[in-house]
């Protein structure tokens, strides 16, 4: 009985253990590589919302019009280009993640909902 309890108790310490080691990992992130993560995560939102709403409604929207647009306050930050044809779309976005000066560019079209890198920030 005792060695049943000694067990769990070592498995549940290696957890805390590899729980702590995950925290301390993700939290080394900068601010550049978090951005660039809602970034991407966005733009998978993005692909998805454009898949349904053409499942729905057999046309694409685009995202950056003020009338049928979307209204996300992390859109504010970022430069968007967007072209949406009847037979597709296609987005980029434009932005300076690390505040360098230089300009990087993601792509996202209704081929996948792969994030592509255009140009390096």
């Amino acid at each position: 009985m005792w060695l049943r309890w000694h067990k769990q108790i070592e498995l549940m310490l290696l957890m805390m253990v590899l729980l702590i080691l995950g925290a301390a990992y993700l939290s080394r992130l900068t601010p550049e590589e978090r951005r660039l993560i809602e970034l991407e995560a966005g733009l998978e939102q993005l692909y998805l919302l454009e898949t349904a709403h053409f499942a729905e409604h057999k046309r694409y929207f685009d995202p950056t019009d003020p009338v049928e647009g979307l209204d996300w306050r992390w859109m504010d930050d970022y430069e968007w280009e967007a072209r949406v044809t009847a037979a597709g779309f296609w987005l980029v976005v434009r932005a300076d993640l690390d505040g360098d000066g230089q300009v990087g560019a993601w792509a996202i079209d209704d081929e996948s909902p792969q994030v592509r890198s255009l140009t390096d920030d």
